[in-house]
């Protein structure tokens, strides 16, 4: 009998259950395929991050009419299992800042000079500014690097100065088919007195060239920084260079030759109130000629944050206007590792290469200190796929 009544009494308790399991079990379903229709099988893709969220309808338009084309979309990018080995002049393995340089893919040459990839970068051991001098490493797929022949790392030494308070930083390597060359630029600092962006020319053969004064800026609180220049050769007689402030403000130059730059101006800032407010920091620009954009990665932080929350997000503009910047994605593409990943300080500048033809996929080298200040390079690829979901 008391086995007979202890079976009633659950009875009407596993009914409930299994009514509520079922009940959720199917509303989960239904949201999960109504608002994630995922069109190929990713059951053995690991993601370091969730799906993107949906479109945030907070977010204000870009200030000139966005393009026809639908909304990039892209899951976000899983983080390097491991960083890369990065011979530096120094002996820390410690480097910063990667600017690369694909011949294949960007210029249809197997290799110039004698190899296919060109990278520029400064060692950057413990945040140690003394050794931020620009080197060049060298590599035929990507992945495995090592100093060039006849090329003595650093490019440029140490300034003149008080340690970490005038220091060399942000390289940026760009290649010039009309001259043959690989163009150096990079950034020095004097706290308290100016800036400076300089640049070195390397012939197919090794050799640089001196140095060349291209923009100077005298220390100015209101007026802010000039960080992270990125360059982008439209021409031969057209080149834009855009910079960030340490602020809200990215602004854009203009030069025929490369050297000689105009004077900055701003550039619209859609970042400022893209999921509540973005500092961008350290930027990378590259041509798609495909869809006539000029395409960033922007290594920067949530106003809500700090410069530890820094991640990796993308934006575009018009070749025709590229101080309109846009902000096509709902999320970040790429963020801290967590746990013990070598990455999971922040996330900090990054180099790209676009695939050919109409391919989505980019190859990204990116940058990263770990929690207790070790700084490598890691490589990540992933597509952005071109799909307008429902804005429920």
């Amino acid at each position: 009998m008391e086995t007979d009544k202890r079976i009633r009494q659950k009875t009407p308790l596993v009914t409930r259950r299994n009514f509520l399991r079922t009940i959720l079990g199917v509303g989960a379903g239904y949201v999960y395929f109504r608002y994630f229709p995922f069109a190929e099988n990713t059951s053995n893709v690991k993601e370091a991050h969730p799906p993107l969220a949906k479109v945030d309808r907070r977010v204000p338009p870009p200030s000139s009419p966005p393009s026809a084309s639908p909304l990039l979309f892209v899951a976000h990018l899983a983080n390097a299992p491991r960083y890369m080995v990065t011979p530096t002049y120094d002996r820390s393995g410690q480097a910063v800042h990667p600017s690369i340089v694909d011949f294949k893919t960007e210029y249809g040459l197997e290799s110039w000079g004698g190899f296919r990839y060109w990278m520029a970068l400064t060692p950057f051991p413990y945040f140690w500014s003394t050794h931020e001098n620009p080197s060049l490493l060298v590599g035929q797929d990507g992945l495995k690097w090592h100093n060039p022949p006849a090329i003595k790392n650093p490019l440029v030494p140490r300034p003149f100065g008080l340690i970490n308070r005038n220091y060399n930083s942000d390289p940026e390597l760009i290649y010039d088919p009309n001259q043959n060359m690989l163009i150096l630029y990079w950034r020095e600092y004097s706290e308290g007195a100016f800036e400076k962006i300089w640049a070195k020319k390397i012939s197919p053969n090794h050799k640089p060239s001196n140095k060349i004064l291209c923009v100077e800026k005298k220390w100015d609180h209101k007026t802010g920084l000039i960080l992270s220049p990125t360059v982008w050769r439209k021409s031969a007689k057209e080149w834009y260079m855009w910079t960030t402030d340490g602020n809200v403000t990215m602004h854009s130059y203009t030069s025929s030759n490369g050297l000689v730059w105009s004077p900055p101006q701003p550039c619209n800032a859609p970042w400022d109130a893209w999921n509540g407010g973005y500092i961008p920091w350290h930027i990378a620009a590259k041509p798609n000629p495909i869809e006539h954009n000029v395409e960033f990665l922007i290594a920067g932080w949530s106003k809500k944050g700090t410069i530890k929350d820094c991640q990796l997000f993308y934006a575009t503009a018009p070749m025709s206007d590229p101080k309109e910047l846009r902000m096509p994605l709902a999320q970040p593409i790429l963020r801290r590792g967590t746990g013990n990943q070598w990455d999971n300080g922040y996330i900090y500048r990054s180099s790209f290469v676009r695939e050919p033809g109409n391919s989505q996929t980019l190859r990204i080298w990116y940058s990263a200190c770990s929690n207790k200040k070790v700084w490598h390079f890691g490589y990540t690829e992933g597509q952005l796929s071109q799909r307008t979901p429902s804005l429920v």
